[in-house]
Order: structure tokens, then sequence, then C-alpha cells
């Protein structure tokens, strides 16, 4: 068994003496919360520390999370099923979120850490009533001082009898030079044998905007990724680079398929792949990219590549700080377009209580399911962002946001600046 930088091999579910944390170099981190710091036994200065920013721990959840020590951890979309692509639970909300949690842990555990070590949980639900029913399993999962930052929005399942879905990212104390990607023996295998999880070094990385290319399916995928390259290139940066693909689909009933043609333009075992739904969408998928930059060197915290009205950047390169993640934010008012002015108030006192300003905010997904809100978040853009500093961006028709009433939910990704 060999694992190996920027090529993924596997790694088997057992105890964490035979994972990647002793094959590494490195040895599994304390299960207590990291706060002030959870160090691995044996490491060698190796520690992770989360500081939750308005944090419920009634509920589980934060308003923001700032990674303050440790490399990021990247996980594949968790749907319940088993090793042999079994569903789960059918018909059962929480038993199927029972189960993805459970599955989620052993990703995790592959790589050092564990979920009480999630900086950010994104749930992925059938229907705003299947929210409601897992709300309690996730927060009996995270009570007490384990706090992420969640994301809760509406998509079409691609497996029959499946509700819900859900990706993370974690912090670990493991130390790689470069990005690892692993595949772990016992849970689902991925479509096209990309990885379950991908460890993404600390210190400077890169996110790449959402590229959608025209066409037919196979020659859209294929030619968003040549975008992508593209993008990459302009930062230095190569598809080896790449810890995570997330990828915004039409027609979801091509969701392996997709996968498989995006694991193909990757050598050995692709990242992990996440796949959600794109709704009233003219192009077949938006697929976006975050990569390690880990020997980039910067003037700035933060610097952005192709600045488009206002609006948004091709690339973000993050050059230092500590990574915060913003919850999927929502607004309280009836009118749409009042909610999404809520969202951005809302975001500038939580990057402020994280240490941060807009000016370092790094990324937006902005899930939209109300075409007033659209424009409204079109509209108030420019006059939001610096000119010069608009985020990295994605943003996504959805069928809904997981919330009743809800008319659209933006999450953020932001570094801070002391």
């Amino acid at each position: 068994m060999r694992i190996s930088p920027r090529v993924a091999s596997v790694c088997t579910a057992l105890p964490f003496a035979f994972t990647l944390a002793a094959i590494c170099g490195g040895s599994p981190i304390s299960a207590e919360q990291p706060s002030p710091v959870a160090k691995p036994s044996g490491a060698s200065g190796a520690a992770v520390r989360l500081r939750a920013v308005g944090p419920d721990s009634t509920r589980g959840r934060a308003d923001a999370v700032v990674v303050e020590a440790g490399a990021l951890v990247h996980t594949a979309l968790f749907r319940p099923v088993d090793a042999r692509g079994r569903v789960q639970g059918a018909g059962d909300a929480a038993a199927q979120a029972a189960h993805i949690l459970d599955a989620l842990a052993t990703a995790l555990k592959s790589a050092g850490t564990g979920l009480e070590h999630v900086a950010r949980l994104n749930v992925y639900v059938a229907d705003a009533s299947v929210a409601t029913v897992i709300d309690p399993v996730i927060t009996k999962r995270f009570s007490g001082r384990a706090t992420p930052a969640m994301t809760f929005v509406e998509s079409r399942m691609p497996v029959t009898g499946t509700l819900v879905a859900m990706d993370a990212i974690a912090a670990t104390g493991l130390a790689s030079a470069t990005a690892t990607r692993i595949a772990v023996t016992g849970l689902a295998p991925a479509a096209g044998g990309s990885a379950h999880v991908a460890v993404q070094p600390a210190g400077p990385f890169v996110i790449v905007s959402g590229r959608a290319a025209p066409g037919e399916f196979d020659a859209a995928v294929k030619g968003t990724i040549e975008q992508l390259r593209g993008d990459l290139k302009t930062a230095g940066l190569g598809l080896d680079h790449v810890v995570h693909v997330k990828s915004f689909l039409g027609d979801m009933t091509r969701a392996q398929e997709l996968q498989r043609l995006v694991a193909e333009s990757f050598g050995g075992t692709a990242p992990p792949q996440v796949v959600t739904e794109w709704r009233d969408s003219s192009l077949p998928v938006e697929i976006e990219l975050v990569a390690t930059a880990s020997r980039a060197t910067g003037t700035e915290r933060v610097t952005f590549v192709e600045p488009i009205s206002s609006r948004y950047s091709r690339v973000a390169r993050v050059f230092e700080g500590q990574p915060v993640f913003v919850a999927g934010l929502t607004g309280t008012s009836a009118d749409p377009a009042a909610q999404v002015r809520e969202i951005f108030d809302q975001l500038r006192r939580i990057v402020t209580d994280a240490g941060s300003d807009m000016r370092h905010v790094a990324k937006a997904t902005y899930y939209v399911a109300d075409k007033v809100a659209d424009q409204e978040i079109n509209t108030v853009r420019p006059s939001i962002y610096d000119a010069a500093r608009p985020p990295a961006a994605s943003k996504i028709s959805v069928p809904g946001t997981g919330r009743a009433g809800k008319a659209t939910v933006i999450d953020f990704i932001a570094v801070t600046t002391r």
C-alpha cells in the first residue's frame, strides 16, 4: 500500500496506525475539540485549531469557522449507499443522514481527522421537508463544541430512493508538501475511481470560478475542463494540483457519466467530486475547482485574476491568512430582494468578527431559487465588492434552498487579515 503526493492510492478504513497518518509520518489527531489546540500524538508541531464565529452549540453549527491551524481535507459527495451501491434507509431521511455522517467519519479518519474537526458541511436535500427531518440528526452529531458552518440546498437526487447527500471540509494535523488524494476501501466507490478525500497542504491555494463550455454533453464537459486547465495555468498550476472538483449539472440522471468524464481528465485517481443540480440551465454543466499552490508567493494575502464587471473574478489566489468558511446565509424578509441585502449585511458582520473584511472574501457560491433574488444579486454585487477584488464565484439556479420562504442561500470563503 502506497500513498504518494498528487497521486491517489487506496487507503483502507483500518485503525489509525495503518492509515495515511502513519504512512505519511504523522499520527491521528486527538478526538478532543481543538480549543485551544488539538495535537496528534507523535507529530512534530502538527496541530489543528478551529475557531467558531457565532457558534450555536445547541444546534451544532456556527455562522463561520476559522481554520487557525491545520491542513484542509476535502471530501467527495456522500450519498446513503453502501460499498456495493445499495441504498441504505430507503425513504427514511433520518436514517440516510446518519449513514452519510458515518461514511464521512470513515473517510475523514483516513486523513487523520474526524467529524469533530469539520469546518464546513454542505447538505443537499430532495426538498425542504427533508431538511426538517434531518436537522435533529445533524444537531446530535455536532452538538457541544463541534460547530461547523453549514449550507443547505435542494437538489434532485440521481439515485432512486435517496433523499439527502453531504460533503465536508475538515482540518487535519497531517503534514504534506503536496496534494494527496485518497480512495478508501469499505466505502461506496466513487464514480470514475475518484478519491473520497484529498488533503490540501496548509498554505497558499487557488479557487477557480465555475466554467461552463457550450456543446453536447461530452464535448461540453471536456471543453469545460480545458477552460479550467487554462485558468490553472495562469496561476502556474496544473490539474495535478487540484484537491476538489464541484460540478453543477443540468440533467442529474447523468451524474455518474459526468464524474467518469471528469475523472478521465486526471492522471491516476481523480480528486474528490461533488455533483449537485443546476436548474434551468442552457448549458450542460458548470464546474469549479480548488487547487493547492504550496510554493506560491504574493505581495497581498489574496489576489484576483480577471475581475469581471465588479461581480466575480476568474481566479482567487490565496497566499496568506487563515481560511474562513462562512455558512450558507439567508435573509428573514418576505421580499426576495430584501433577503439578498440582508445576507450581505450579515456577511459584513461575520467576516469582521472572524478577523477579515469584504476585500478578503475569496469565494462566493450563490444558490438562487427566485428570479427576483437573482436579479438583485446581479444588481448589488458591484456596490458590495471592490471593483478590482470581486471573489471567485459560481451562481446557480436551484429548485430551492432547503428552507421554506428563503429565496437564496449564499456561502463564502474569506481569509483573515490579522
